[in-house]
């Protein structure tokens, strides 16, 4: 009996030596060596936004893509957060050798028009005139295959950047009737429209109305560099960013008050327009190799609608982290 409560005393002593160690690492939630992470201004920004100021991780904020691929490229940073299309298709080259760790940005594509020009579906864009940016590119393929699996068709004008439609399609009393019924376009220029240019809106986020096998778009992802002396430590701000994700999503109001003063951008782009837009961007943590069916579909559709950009060719598991 005595030898039996003395097995049962070790045993215990075991687990919770044990236990104890899992506790630890798990609370152990700091980044100890210091991590270089690359990523575009906008919403890709405002999904790391609570952790600028995070001990031992450097940020560079860019504006285009030239610096991204470069990152890719030279394996400057540890981290490139970017466009899915940017990472897949060096990676696909060989030019790269970062994988993809998260998802984080989906369906940030919308179609807009002033409260007076109906658009109560998709239906009241087709033979109409549609200004749009982005051409043969994501915003754009995303705008076609709507229209598309729909049924619809419209004749569609570009502009290089989601920004440069502004200029058209504000305007006075003299000057609507000029102006774009329907436009393409994002957050957080569509919250700018609504709070800075004081105009009410018909929003339709086209994600909603593509077909069943494209239930979300992907749009931009956290790209891991695989050969990283730091693998542990990318692993602790990955956790930081899913938690940050949440947070924005679960607690917007509290969220932006807290970054606001953490970056330019989130300055110039203002609080009220932060809080509303958030929302609408779509801002999520998958991780990548759980969701490989989104990806493959993203890639079906790019090829579909432009195959130059992938090459016709769909990412293989390889890319997944």
């Amino acid at each position: 009996m005595v030898n039996k409560m003395n097995k049962i005393k070790k045993s215990l002593v075991v687990f919770l030596i044990i236990f104890g160690s899992i506790f630890l690492i798990g609370c152990d939630s700091k980044i100890k060596n210091e991590i270089t992470v690359i990523l575009p201004s906008g919403t890709p920004l405002i999904a790391v936004g609570g952790l600028l100021e995070e001990e031992n991780v450097d940020y560079t904020v860019v504006s285009g893509a030239d610096l991204l691929t470069t990152a890719f490229i030279s394996q400057s940073h540890d981290i490139v957060i970017a466009p899915l299309t940017l990472g897949m298709k060096l990676f696909m080259n060989e030019a790269s050798s970062y994988k993809m760790y998260a998802i984080i940005t989906l369906g940030n594509t919308y179609i807009i028009s002033r409260e007076e020009t109906s658009l109560d579906s998709i239906a009241n864009l087709n033979n109409q005139e549609i200004m749009a940016f982005g051409q043969n590119n994501t915003p754009d393929i995303i705008l076609k295959a709507a229209l598309e699996d729909n049924k619809y068709q419209a004749n569609i004008t570009y502009q290089a950047g989601v920004n440069d439609i502004v200029p058209f399609f504000v305007c006075n009393d003299s000057s609507c009737a000029e102006a774009p019924k329907y436009i393409l376009s994002a957050e957080p220029t569509i919250t700018t429209l609504e709070l800075k240019y004081g105009l009410s809106l018909n929003i339709i986020n086209l994600q909603d109305v593509l077909g069943e096998e494209h239930e979300v778009i992907p749009q931009a992802a956290i790209f891991v560099n695989p050969n990283s002396s730091y693998l542990e430590d990318i692993e602790v701000f990955m956790k930081k960013v899913e938690k940050n994700v949440d947070e924005l999503n679960q607690k917007t109001d509290s969220y932006v008050d807290r970054i606001i003063n953490a970056h330019d951008f989130f300055s110039k782009t203002g609080a009220d327009v932060l809080k509303r837009s958030i929302p609408r961007s779509n801002i999520e943590f998958l991780l990548a190799k759980e969701h490989q069916e989104i990806v493959v579909a993203y890639c079906h559709l790019l090829n579909k609608y432009n195959n130059k950009i992938l090459g016709g060719l769909v990412v293989d598991e390889e890319i997944y982290y």
